[in-house]
């Protein structure tokens, strides 16, 4: 099985990857279950954390005063409203694989663009302050 995180979406920030890692276990899961069931108890799990994760996140650089912090929560706030649609769209057909690696694949580009682009930068910014 084929695994979607590698060790080049690590940031540094323990609590922030082991996060990601959870999240790219739960992509792995989506990505190869064919039970519509546990696709759905992923999803509704998937969205939760995603939640946790982003707010984490976004204490962190908020308590580091991170400039482009503003930017990130827009960035996290649109990803949200992305999946909500996404979730919608399998909701409203569980039976189409189709819809299902689509989304799966939406969801994991844009974690690791995310994470290589954006969660990188805030880390070289986390580290510079000597954390």
């Amino acid at each position: 099985m084929m695994k979607l995180w590698n060790e080049s979406l690590e940031t540094g920030i323990p609590v922030i990857d082991n996060q990601h890692k959870e999240l790219f276990r739960k992509l792995d899961i989506l990505f190869y279950s064919t039970d519509s069931d546990r696709v759905s108890k992923t999803l509704e799990f998937f969205r939760k954390y995603v939640k946790k994760h982003f707010y984490n996140e976004q204490e962190l650089q908020h308590k580091t005063q991170y400039p482009k912090a503003d930017l990130h929560k827009k960035m996290r706030t649109d990803f949200i409203v992305a999946f909500r649609e996404m979730k919608k769209e399998y909701d409203a057909d569980r039976t189409q694989l189709p819809v299902l690696l689509r989304i799966t694949r939406a969801i994991a580009g844009w974690l690791r663009e995310h994470i290589m682009v954006h969660d990188k930068e805030f880390a070289l910014y986390y580290k510079s302050l000597g954390n």
